[in-house]
């Protein structure tokens, strides 16, 4: 009894002094359970496969391509391996760790995709639930790296990147149902078509004759965010100024000079729907803000665009009031 009490005792100094309190260690020692235990101790001789203890070896020493390149020698040599839950296990966090060390994070990783393959497969075939936590927390942390890189591209407005991100922010969301089948993206389907809609109304104004479908896109874009969240300020006021301005460039870029008058009757008939189209929402946008004068200056032009005078000068002088209204907290 005295023994035991002092090696309990020793124990106990052992951990107080870190060693399992350190994270570094603690994962240390579930990557050699995962690893080493499983494909040790449960197969019997005839399936046991000295490739996968290769394999494993490759891992631990962080060659990680080279782990990498003797995943499909493993399954060449040991057939069985490919229903095997350990084997994907192993696989998910070999091609995650070259995703990581390797190739950097590159969005464009290869090594990404086959991570998540591998980490979802062994969820499929984890038939006894051994590794379902940390298959499921795997997958959920490349899920984020997807999520992040679409929205990067969008904060960024980067027009060059900009087709990625429906391949991310799909990545992400497929990746997210697979290991919670109820989640919801609709605040984040509203922010991603929001932020799209954005690049793509940059494109246009980058290049009005050349990028013109890039419009048409911003517009759709714009209106799933309102069908996901009608009351948005943001989109409505784009969808509002995009129309404003489609029916301004008619006139101003699209109209020849030399135009016959039927060519110019159509145009401005044209220019007349757009700036119609404008109306609700700057008007829903002044409703929210009816202090905004870029807003009452947008609606006063569409009005006269419309050539309806009486609204025309009815938010002329509600701008004037504007103009000649005390600032907004000017107390000292």
């Amino acid at each position: 009894n005295k023994s035991r009490r002092k090696r309990f005792k020793n124990w106990t100094a052992i951990t107080k002094t870190g060693l399992f309190n350190n994270m570094k260690n603690w994962i240390k020692i579930l990557l050699f359970i995962a690893f080493s235990a499983p494909t040790m101790l449960t197969y019997t001789q005839s399936d046991y496969c000295p490739e996968m203890q290769l394999l494993i070896q490759k891992y631990k020493n962080k060659d990680y391509n080279g782990a990498k390149n003797y995943l499909d020698t493993v399954l060449s040599k040991c057939p069985s391996r490919s229903q095997d839950p350990t084997f994907w296990h192993i696989s998910g966090f070999i091609y995650f760790d070259v995703f990581k060390n390797i190739e950097n994070r590159s969005p464009l990783s290869k090594s990404r995709e086959m991570a998540v393959k591998s980490f979802l497969n062994s969820k499929k075939l984890d038939v006894k639930e051994k590794y379902i936590d940390r298959n499921r927390q795997a997958a959920k942390i490349l899920a984020s790296t997807y999520y992040n890189d679409a929205f990067r591209i969008l904060n960024k407005k980067d027009t060059v990147m900009y087709e990625y991100t429906y391949k991310f922010y799909g990545k992400f969301k497929s990746i997210t149902r697979e290991i919670e089948p109820n989640s919801n993206f609709d605040q984040k389907d509203d922010d991603f078509n929001r932020g799209l809609g954005l690049i793509y109304k940059n494109k246009y104004e980058n290049n009005k004759k050349r990028y013109r479908h890039f419009m048409d896109s911003a517009i759709v874009c714009f209106k799933r965010s309102l069908e996901l969240n009608p009351e948005h300020y943001n989109s409505n006021y784009n969808l509002g100024i995009i129309y404003h301005n489609l029916g301004v460039d008619i006139i101003l870029n699209d109209l020849e000079i030399d135009a016959d008058l039927e060519k110019v009757i159509e145009m401005q008939e044209s220019a007349i729907a757009y700036f119609s189209k404008a109306l609700p929402y700057l008007t829903k946008v002044y409703q929210m803000k009816p202090s905004d004068r870029e807003i009452v200056q947008g609606i006063a032009a569409v009005y006269y665009s419309l050539n309806d005078m009486e609204k025309h000068v009815e938010y002329m002088n509600v701008l004037r009031e504007l103009d000649n209204s005390p600032p907004l907290n000017n107390k000292k």
